[in-house]
């Protein structure tokens, strides 16, 4: 008798352990992060940028720049990219180029994606 309620057991242990894992695999998905990178220039701290500014003034306005590049120091650079985890859209990037004589702000230049800037 023994017998008989053994292999009924395990086939009852199987069905539930089956029954768990599925209903805990379908609670499950994947989640895709946001992946984003570099310094995030806005519309009005462009706005508020102009030709002759300090390199300090700039620095408290935008933030320290991502690169710079120790053989020009005369040449900041601010890259932005964004990645949604949410849709496979493309990645979006734009960069701010600052260019100085001396300490002083001389020339700008950009590549800022058809969508603009974030506002802030």
């Amino acid at each position: 008798m023994n017998i008989v309620k053994q292999p009924y057991m395990k086939n009852k242990f199987s069905i539930a352990l089956s029954l768990l894992i599925l209903a805990v695999s379908a609670g499950c998905s994947i989640h895709k992060v946001d992946i984003q990178q570099g310094n995030i220039v806005s519309q009005e701290m462009m706005s508020q940028l102009k030709i002759g500014m300090k390199q300090d003034q700039i620095e408290r306005l935008m933030g320290s720049p991502l690169i710079v590049d120790p053989f020009r120091r005369d040449r900041w650079d601010y890259i932005h990219s964004f990645k949604s985890g949410k849709s496979d859209a493309p990645r979006s990037q734009y960069r701010i180029t600052l260019f100085f004589e001396g300490d002083q702000l001389a020339r700008i230049d950009s590549e800022i994606p058809p969508e603009g800037l974030p506002e802030r």
